[in-house]
């Protein structure tokens, strides 16, 4: 499929989608998040094992177009572009990592935030630039920073439109990774690597896992951890490391 505003390639076991509006910092339009949505319909989840977000250029993203944004019903534009964006990944049963090669502003802000994995250049910049700008977040700045940096640090970065750079986000936890810029497809590569190199079903439950904790009670949680688990004694990849680990031998996962 065709896009105009994004591009989407799939090497093997590992989607990569690029925010491709390098001109305009790849801002945001509805046409946009319809396209990510379009090729996230396209893409055989049952065999994906890593979904990798970037930008093309100098930016990740520098938020929505504020002049050039398009739609014509404000909130429902925004539940099926943004929040549907947000829930999906959050949902999906694979790792989800964000590349974040420059500006990581406003609603592509939300979005690296929704990722499981952020890995940043060293130049980049992160925040929620919106107050200033005289509105508020609208699809889960608010929600995720507090939880990922606690609510002191994350009603400073929020309230005040602060643009966090990649060394002090590692810092506070916003980041996992910062890298040169010239190494970050490389360091994205390598840590991909890792994840292709664990169990898929396992990396999965355990990312569903985490999901549901974050929404339940401790006595759910663990009823749902505990069925996670013995759902997954069924696959093959239980089988595979129960013989590796009698043969004294790494795991080989298909």
């Amino acid at each position: 499929m065709n896009h105009e505003q994004i591009l989407c390639r799939r090497e093997g076991s590992v989607a990569t989608i690029v925010l491709n509006r390098p001109e305009k910092l790849n801002a945001f339009t509805f046409r946009m998040l319809a396209e990510i949505h379009a090729a996230l319909d396209t893409l055989p989840f049952d065999d994906l094992r890593a979904l990798v977000f970037t930008g093309a250029g100098r930016a990740f993203s520098a938020g929505d177009d504020l002049i050039d944004m398009g739609g014509t019903d404000p909130a429902e534009d925004i539940r099926r572009g943004h929040h549907r964006l947000v829930t999906r990944l959050r949902g999906a049963r694979v790792p989800v990592i964000a590349a974040l090669n420059g500006y990581t502003l406003g609603a592509a802000f939300d979005l690296a935030l929704a990722c499981d994995f952020r890995i940043a250049a060293a130049d980049a910049e992160l925040g929620d630039v919106r107050v200033p700008r005289a509105m508020c977040s609208m699809s889960g700045a608010a929600f995720w920073l507090p939880r990922l940096v606690g609510l002191g640090p994350a009603t400073e970065i929020l309230l005040l439109g602060e643009r966090i750079p990649a060394p002090r986000a590692l810092e506070i936890g916003l980041v996992h990774r910062v890298v040169p810029r010239k190494e970050l497809e490389t360091a994205v590569a390598a840590f991909v690597d890792r994840l292709l190199a664990l169990p898929a079903g396992a990396l999965g439950a355990q990312k569903a896992c985490v999901e549901y904790g974050r929404s339940h009670g401790l006595a759910e949680s663990l009823e749902y951890e505990m069925t996670e688990l013995i759902h997954g004694f069924g696959r093959e990849e239980w089988g595979e490391a129960i013989r590796a680990f009698a043969e004294k031998r790494p795991p080989r996962w298909r």
